[in-house]
């Protein structure tokens, strides 16, 4: 996985827990006031208000608009450019002398032993990242590894874990402690460190109503990007531009996204062909009707060298997207009518070769899978009808959790690539003599 980077706000990443959290109960008035991340945000955002920190008024924690969905949502109508959060310098945790992550995340296993002598022991408290199993913490040897049937990041999910024991442990047992260092480093912090109050924004790279600003202090400031009305969720990014996929996104934060979703994936052929060819994904494209200036050039930048989709709805996609076409994803909005005009155009100048190589590799993955998307379909139903049902009874089995998670990416995972059929059937694109 790529690990954030914050070196301009243009590709900043954001490393955030609580996108698209579940509530349990079924009464939203109860609800609330059960969970403590909403009844407990008056008393965090007091704490964090005497440390110099700054949030507007009109935002709150609760449940998005017809939905158990838990986020911070608008009250009021609040303009563009207001600044909803600002996180001085002097909270944001981090090694002030080092950028080394071991020696950021030994920074956050210091203040945790602090307990209450912590400045952070409010912000702690109020954290509730242990509550969330990412695939790290999966059994390895469980029924959800198995459920994502050798799909993208299989093989990978435990790498997080992997490094921090061995580099950052040396091969010793993690502690309690060095588990929920860890597991708020992966979900929460930004490169520049933990920072709070920003950490409590959704991530929607469709539906972005945010920036960011950072000051030479080191200083944080969410400004809303678009007018937000009464009612509104608030939503950031967790990866501008294209610089994570939505493999990367399940991976280190264990949901789903909503679109638009950036799949990825490579196979034997393609990797061969990274082998003699470090250059290839270059060939992708023509330069249609251009006189091929350098302008022109930068038009036609592949994202990465690897197979993948850009899936804007369950009907539109962009085969072998451009950096240029996902530049947008965390950083914008665009209209159902934009995305389709942009996409027609750069299928145009997608080589029908490569087009067809996608589809080839997506149709030979769909085949090879021991399960259909319809197959999916009910299983995730029944499910989780019985999860409820457990749940109800009190016993909740934690892997089976985790596999309905993985049976809920892979079904995503499986629509995308059948989408790349259902596009290339309908769309044109670039025939020329170009080979692979």
């Amino acid at each position: 996985m790529r690990l954030a980077q914050l070196s301009t706000i243009a590709s900043v990443v954001f490393v955030l827990p609580y996108a698209l959290v579940a509530a349990d109960a079924a009464n939203s008035k109860s609800s609330e006031e059960n969970d403590p991340l909403i009844s407990g945000f008056g008393n965090f955002v007091s704490w964090f208000r005497s440390h110099g920190g700054t949030v507007d008024d009109r935002i709150i924690i609760g449940h998005e608009p017809g939905t158990n969905i838990r986020g911070m949502i608008a009250t009021a109508p609040i303009p563009a450019n207001t600044l909803l959060i600002h996180t001085p310098g002097s909270l944001v945790l981090r090694n002030p002398n080092n950028n080394h992550r071991c020696l950021r995340i030994g920074e956050i296993v210091q203040e945790l032993e602090a307990g209450t002598k912590s400045k952070w022991h409010t912000y702690f408290e109020f954290d509730d990242s242990s509550g969330h199993h990412i695939p790290s913490q999966w059994d390895r040897s469980g029924r959800a590894m198995d459920e994502l049937q050798g799909l993208p990041p299989s093989g990978d999910t435990h790498h997080h874990i992997n490094w921090y024991q061995g580099v950052c442990k040396k091969g010793k047992e993690m502690s309690n402690l060095d588990w929920k260092a860890l597991i708020m480093y992966l979900t929460r912090a930004a490169d520049i460190g933990l920072v709070p109050a920003y950490d409590l924004i959704n991530h929607h790279n469709g539906r972005i109503n945010t920036r960011l600003e950072v000051d030479d202090e080191g200083a944080m400031s969410v400004i809303a990007l678009t007018d937000i009305s009464a009612g509104e969720p608030i939503f950031l990014t967790y990866a501008r531009g294209g610089t994570k996929s939505s493999v990367d996104i399940f991976n280190t934060y264990g949901f789903t996204e909503d679109y638009p979703q950036l799949w990825e994936w490579s196979d034997n052929e393609l990797k061969q062909l990274s082998r003699t060819n470090g250059n290839h994904a270059y060939g992708r494209y023509g330069m249609g009707n251009s006189d091929a200036n350098r302008r022109d050039r930068l038009r036609f930048i592949p994202n990465t060298e690897h197979h993948e989709v850009l899936v804007i709805s369950p009907t539109l996609a962009a085969l072998l997207p451009t950096k240029a076409l996902v530049a947008t994803l965390g950083n914008a909005r665009r209209s159902m009518a934009d995305w389709e005009k942009l996409i027609a155009t750069h299928h145009s100048n997608l080589r029908i070769v490569h087009a067809s190589a996608l589809v080839d590799s997506a149709k030979g993955i769909l085949a090879g899978l021991p399960t259909t998307i319809e197959d999916d379909e009910v299983i995730i139903r029944e499910d989780k009808r019985r999860l409820e049902k457990a749940t109800n009874l009190g016993r909740v089995d934690v892997d089976d959790a985790d596999a309905i998670k993985a049976i809920e990416y892979r079904l995503a995972f499986k629509k995308a690539l059948r989408l790349i059929t259902e596009v290339a059937e309908r769309e044109t694109f670039l025939n020329d003599s170009d080979e692979l």
